[in-house]
């Protein structure tokens, strides 16, 4: 199976495009008027509040009235996104989008709760990582190819942990398996943080992680880096290898954006819009996605919009391809 090809375009665009200015007058004495509720479909901790904590605070700060966090975790984070697909499109109620909650999540977990698309407003991109082929130091691998040599001699042998079925790290092996045309066994715990203390105890063999969730213990000595999901390898680590080098187009990595219920008026969506962009121009925040290594990104609510399409066909053909079942 291919990649979507305009998976890259759309993420170039998405990081090159210029300040717009807002559409349409709002009155200031209408939006906001009332604290602001940012929700997050993940728990403290992670790169998603992480963000969301940050770019809120600041955006409370320029609008005038606070931007309250709320964590509504489970079911992949589509447990947030059905509560935001429900609610009212008057600009009090927003969301931290996620690959998991907004795109692979809905398609699996949450199939037929709600419209991944039609249900919600994009507003902007605004960062993303990569994700990180790591192993536990059990095992001896020497590069990709080595690994997939043992899969291959070893069906079913090794095991993947995830976040959880439906996550990226899921998916992210599930396109490995499905490219490389090996058999691993997936292991699904309730969150980052279960399995990355079972990969770290050896109860399994290895994950895909996020860099934030991933270097911390490369570092550390705890975990072996063997490959970036990146297409190509990552300035901070060169001498780490792409997964395509050994399996061309394999291209994963974990998105974070702002968006609403649907409807939300126009007015509103490029109020927020024109904040972020100035929100995500601050060194400050510019350094703390730096230390999350999460590179700033963003992009007019349509070309989020048409970037999140794109994704949403892109992991439901894989989902076709690799037949995966909740």
């Amino acid at each position: 199976m291919k990649p979507l090809p305009r998976r890259r375009q759309l993420l170039a665009a998405l990081s090159t495009l210029p300040l717009l200015g807002a559409r349409g007058a709002l009155a200031q004495d209408k939006w906001p008027n009332k604290p602001i509720k940012l929700m997050i479909g993940f728990p403290p901790g992670g790169g998603a509040d992480a963000m969301g904590r940050l770019v809120g605070a600041k955006l409370g700060e320029r609008l005038g009235q606070p931007v309250i966090i709320d964590n509504k975790t489970g079911a992949t984070g589509t447990i947030c996104s059905d509560i935001v697909a429900k609610s009212p499109p008057d600009g009090y109620t927003l969301q931290v989008a996620h690959i998991n909650s907004n795109a692979i999540g809905p398609l699996l977990v949450a199939k037929g709760k709600f419209d991944p698309i039609n249900d919600f407003t994009p507003i902007t991109l605004i960062g993303i990582t990569p994700q990180m082929l790591c192993h536990h130091p059990k095992h001896k691998f020497k590069d990709v190819p080595d690994l997939i040599a043992y899969a291959k001699a070893n069906p079913g042998k090794l095991t993947f942990a995830s976040s959880g079925v439906g996550s990226i790290q899921h998916i992210a092996a599930e396109d490995f398996k499905l490219r490389a045309g090996v058999d691993m066994l997936h292991v699904p715990f309730k969150g980052t943080g279960e399995a990355m203390a079972a990969l770290l105890s050896g109860d399994v063999d290895l994950t895909f992680s996020s860099t934030g969730s991933a270097v911390p213990q490369v570092k550390g000595g705890k975990l072996i880096l063997l490959a970036v999901g990146s297409p190509k390898r990552l300035p901070d680590y060169p001498t780490t290898p792409a997964i395509a080098e050994t399996l061309p187009g394999y291209d994963i990595s974990t998105w974070y954006g702002l968006a609403g219920p649907k409807n939300l008026p126009l007015a509103i969506v490029d109020r927020i819009y024109t904040e972020v962009q100035a929100i995500l121009k601050d060194p400050a925040v510019v350094k703390r996605f730096d230390e999350l290594d999460a590179k700033v990104s963003s992009g007019s609510p349509k070309q989020f919009g048409d970037f999140w399409k794109a994704e949403v066909a892109r992991y439901q053909k894989l989902i076709i391809d690799a037949k995966i079942t909740a």
